[in-house]
Formats: structure tokens, C-alpha cells, sequence
């Protein structure tokens, strides 16, 4: 990082390069594992295997038709060993193919459900599939083309006249206006430029000033990078001003959760993603210094696997990922010198009110506080590199079994930030875990087969399905108080629990200082190769003074060690 010359080509180092690499070719033979390539079956070039093979589906998901820009990708990259190879090409028609089957009249597609008519599956899926004609070019099939046409045109009929209902979720909508502008280029028709443009302009005002996109509740960094994989390359094709602006904001947001171990993102966030998507970072490398800073850093995290990988993911995000590491391989761009990254300095405080999230760096600490999220705390030791504390919040199970959680996201909390120390308030709520059960699933189809056709009656039970899920819950009559000052040396948390009277609230137990994730979020909770060790919670209040008398106290110290 210390050399002379102000800019790079390609990836940060022929090692990161590699191991990139190798994880593409490792995901592209599951892709092709999990995709029906049986010529003389109904499910010719599907890729859901749940469905096709194991038959414990009763519908298939058709996002993961995505794969075939991976397979694409690997057939004209020249370091794979998939470089033009025949069966690929094959593979792609077949998922084209397929793709066509399984869409809807009104060019929608179903990912959660049957007749779901899914908004954002239709805007990532339309993207993967005109991508993947693109690269192959000439070599797919006249057939082919024609198939690949109708389905991008229908698809992006269907983006053009339709939105997202069940919240706002940024990526999704950088997604579809990305689908949007390859389904122009592809049919040329300018009506679809004007819908892209359009989600750009929704995506940029409701950007906060702090930099973040949207995420459901808030600010989740680790999708946002995916967001950032969609909108850098729609900068590039439109190179807008505006665009190119919300993306250095975005960039410079994102800079402060990198981690000192590798790691990124995670409980903090809106939707507790630690997953890292490397495309758009790489893209903007050539232009912006903590882009270039964010971008090898985390390409050697990746090679060292102590972030989530290509090879960590299951079926329901490697497309998507596969995508990701895709353009980031193929990045070929000027790459400038790197800035420096918010936790290498020596000094440093960042507030982001509006997310709730507070970063602090000091000469042996690096932490991040998610106000949001209940005063979820994570503490890294710089010189080792290492996280030390690690604490998503309280988790307590009342007699009779009920469980409650302080992990609760809120952007309106009172907190008290001023240098060096914060102090919030946080309302514990239930945390019932719903699981899919027979009972459920058969309500949940007589719904999809009933009511839920229709697109509008659907987004309202999603509506309702997310709250329940992911933004909803009940007060348990418990609250936290929690004051942590950040120093030097060392980072203390007081926490102070009370009862509040509001309910029956008897406590069996109470822990924290361990992480997990405290709502649904099939996409959180991926391995990370710098999770500490499984150890006990570090945070055990004394529950019978807290049953006796209302309110108890504990204080931890958490300080960096010698290596």
C-alpha cells in the first residue's frame, strides 16, 4: 500500500485473484449440480434441485435461474477451466429455457411462493438472464435469442408498471432498474430507460445524508454492498452525475464497517447481514481512494476466507454472490492509490444518528455500536486483529418459556452520544421464532391458490408477513439502560436492567455478550471464518435480585491484550 505509482490494473493481488477464481469454479460445478440437465425431463434446466431431484417442493424457485450469468461468466473467462467450454452454453440455453416456463403472463416470476408474482425476484432475475445472452453473444442459439427476448421484454413490461409494496428495500429496487436498462438495450425500448430512471431517482432521494440506502427499518451494510454492485454498474452505463455522487457517499458509509479482522457488517445492521458483495467496490476502485481501501482489503479477506465467502454460501444467495465476485474478477480498471480505512486510525469518532450506528477508533481499538439494534456492541482489538467483545445484545427466556430479546431495531431511540460515550435505552420485546409448520403451510397455500393471486390482496399479507417477521413485536415489560464509554485503551459497559410492571415479566434466565440474530433473516447468520471461539455469555445479570427487586446492575471492562 505504500508504493509509488497511483493507480493498479485488476484485482489487488495475483493471490486474492486466485482464490476468487477458485471459488467461481467451485460454484459453478454446484450450479451445475443443482441444475436438471436431463434432456428428456420436464424440468429440463431448472435449477431448484429441491424441486426436480429431491421433489420436496411443490414449486420451483425461479431466482435461482440467476446461475446462468455465473456459468456464463466462467465460459469466457480465460483463467477458468470452464474457458468456452460447450456444456456451459448448453447449461445457459437450458436455464433460459427454463425460465420462459416458469413465467408468469403478466412477466412476473414466484420466489417464496406460488403466484407470488414477486417484484424483486422479476427485477434480479430479468438482469441475470440478459447478461448472460450478452456474454455469450453470438455463441447462443438463434432459438435461443428469441426466447432470451420475449422473457426480458415481458419481464420488463412487468418491472415498468409495477413496484415493491411490502417495504422499502433498496437493492431489490437497484436491481430492477438495472434489469430495466439491459431489457433497453437488449429489445430497444426507450419506455423502459424511462422506468429505470425513475427507480434511480426513488433509490437517490431516499438516500439518507449519512449515506446509506434504505434496508427494510435502516442501514444494513452488508446489503448495501449489494445495492452498490447494482448501482455502480448502472453508473456506468448512464454515467450520471447525481449517481456517481450518491455512490461516494455510499462508499464512504460503508468504509466504517470493514473490520479490523476481515469481517463486515453484521448484527448492527437493519437486517444483520455480514455477507461482503465485491463487484461494485471493485467497479468504483479506479476513481475513489477508500473504494480501492475497502476493495483489497477485502479481496484478501476473502482469499484468507475470514469474511463470508463464495464457498460459505447456500443456494438462495450464490447467484447472486457468484455475480458479485463475477465483476469484481473481471475489473480491469485503473485501480487508485488506497485512502485509509475508518478503523486504521489512530483517532476517530463517526456518528450516523439517522442509522443509529456509532463507530469509534483509537490507537489498540476499533468498535461499533448499533444504537438501532439495542446497543449491540462489537469491540476489535487493532493489533492483533481481532474481535474481542462481541455482543449482540440480551437474550432471556421467562417462566413458561417465552423468550425476549434487547435486540430490537428502532431508528427512534433516545440515546444520549456525545465524545467517547453513549447512552441509549432499549425496550426488551418477544422474540417468538415462528417456524413452517403442516398446519401453516396449508393455510399459506390456500391463501397463494385463493386471495394472494391477486398482486395487490398478496403485498398486503406480505406487508403483514413481515411485520410479524422482521419489524414487528411485543413489549416483555423488561428495558435496558445501557452506557458505554469508549477510551484509550479500554471500552465499559455499564448496563442497568429494570422492570417495568407492563406485563407479568418473571425471568428463568438472562445472558448476553454472544453473537446471534434476533429476527427473520434467511440471509444473516452465514459462517465467518473470525468468529471467536464458542465461549459463555459474558453478561449474566443476577436474575434473582432482578426478580426480587426490579432492577439489577453489571459493569465489564473490555481492553486490547498483548499478542
Amino acid at each position: 500500500m505504500a508504493e509509488e505509482n497511483t493507480s493498479r490494473k485488476g484485482i489487488p493481488s495475483s493471490e486474492a485473484g486466485r482464490a476468487m477464481l477458485a471459488m467461481l469454479e467451485r460454484a459453478g460445478r454446484r450450479a451445475l449440480s443443482y441444475q436438471d440437465r436431463n434432456h428428456h425431463s420436464r424440468t429440463y434446466g431448472c435449477f431448484d434441485r429441491r424441486y426436480w431431484g429431491w421433489k420436496i417442493v411443490d414449486f420451483p424457485e425461479a431466482t435461482y435461474q440467476r446461475n446462468v450469468l455465473l456459468l456464463a461468466g466462467l465460459w469466457g473467462l480465460k483463467e477458468s477451466f470452464f474457458y468456452h467450454d460447450l456444456r456451459l452454453v448448453r447449461a445457459v440455453v437450458a436455464g433460459i429455457e427454463y425460465a420462459a416456463k416458469v413465467q408468469h403472463k403478466d412477466g412476473s416470476f414466484d420466489q417464496a411462493f406460488v403466484h407470488e408474482h414477486s417484484y424483486g425476484a422479476t427485477g434480479f432475475l430479468i438482469h441475470s438472464l440478459a447478461a448472460a445472452g450478452r456474454r455469450l453473444g453470438r455463441n447462443l442459439p438463434e432459438e435461443a435469442v428469441h426466447i432470451l427476448r420475449g422473457v426480458v421484454r415481458k419481464g420488463a413490461d412487468f418491472l415498468a408498471r409495477h413496484g415493491e409494496e411490502h417495504g422499502l428495500i433498496s437493492n431489490h429496487l437497484a436491481g430492477a432498474a438495472l434489469s430495466l436498462l439491459d431489457s433497453a438495450a437488449l429489445v430497444e425500448e426507450p419506455a423502459y430507460l424511462r422506468a429505470a430512471d425513475d427507480l434511480l431517482a426513488k433509490i437517490l432521494a431516499g438516500q439518507s445524508p449519512e449515506g446509506w440506502f434504505p434496508e427494510y427499518q435502516g442501514a444494513d451494510p452488508g446489503y448495501q454492498t449489494l445495492c452498490v454492485h447494482y448501482l455502480a454498474q448502472a453508473r456506468e452505463l448512464l454515467n450520471r452525475e447525481d449517481l456517481s455522487k450518491a455512490l461516494d457517499m455510499s462508499v464512504d458509509f460503508l468504509s466504517c464497517f470493514v473490520h479490523p479482522d476481515g469481517g463486515f457488517g453484521g448484527e448492527y445492521g437493519s437486517r444483520r447481514t455480514s455477507i461482503y458483495y465485491p463487484g461494485g467496490l471493485a467497479r468504483l476502485a479506479g476513481k475513489n481512494p477508500q473504494a480501492s481501501a475497502l476493495a483489497e482489503l477485502m479481496a484478501e479477506a476473502i482469499a484468507n476466507k475470514s469474511t463470508t465467502t463464495l464457498d460459505d454460501i447456500d443456494l438462495g444467495n450464490l447467484a447472486p454472490l457468484a455475480e458479485s465476485y463475477l465483476l469484481a474478477q473481471e475489473s480491469v480498471g485503473d485501480r487508485c492509490m488506497p485512502g485509509e480505512l475508518p478503523w486504521q486510525a489512530s483517532g476517530l469518532e463517526r456518528r450516523f444518528p439517522e442509522a443509529g450506528l456509532y463507530v469509534a477508533a483509537t490507537p489498540t481499538l476499533y468498535s461499533v455500536l448499533g444504537v438501532s439494534n439495542g446497543g449491540v456492541l462489537k469491540v476489535f482489538d487493532k493489533a492483533r486483529k481481532k474481535l474481542i467483545f462481541d455482543d449482540a445484545g440480551y437474550v432471556g427466556r421467562l417462566k413458561g418459556g417465552d423468550m425476549i430479546t434487547s435486540q430490537v431495531t428502532d431508528l427512534a431511540r433516545r440515546a444520549e452520544v456525545s465524545d467517547g460515550s453513549a447512552e441509549l435505552e432499549v425496550e426488551f420485546q418477544y422474540w417468538p421464532q415462528p417456524l413452517p409448520g403442516p398446519f401453516r403451510f396449508v393455510i399459506l397455500r390456500l391463501l397463494n391458490l385463493t386471495i394472494m393471486r391477486s398482486i395487490y390482496l398478496g403485498n398486503l399479507v406480505k406487508k403483514l408477513m413481515v411485520k410479524i417477521l422482521i419489524t414487528g413485536g411485543k413489549q416483555a415489560g423488561l428495558k435496558l439502560i445501557r452506557l458505554v464509554n469508549f477510551g484509550v485503551d479500554a471500552v465499559e459497559v455499564r448496563d442497568e436492567l429494570r422492570l417495568t410492571g407492563k406485563g407479568t415479566t418473571v425471568l428463568e434466565s438472562l445472558s448476553a455478550g454472544q453473537g446471534f440474530v434476533g429476527i427473520h433473516m434467511a440471509s444473516a447468520g452465514y459462517f465467518q471464518g473470525t468468529e471467536p471461539p464458542a465461549q459463555e455469555p459474558l453478561l449474566e445479570p443476577d436474575i434473582e435480585e432482578l426478580n426480587r427487586t426490579g432492577r439489577t446492575k453489571l459493569r465489564i471492562r473490555i481492553e486490547a491484550k498483548d499478542a
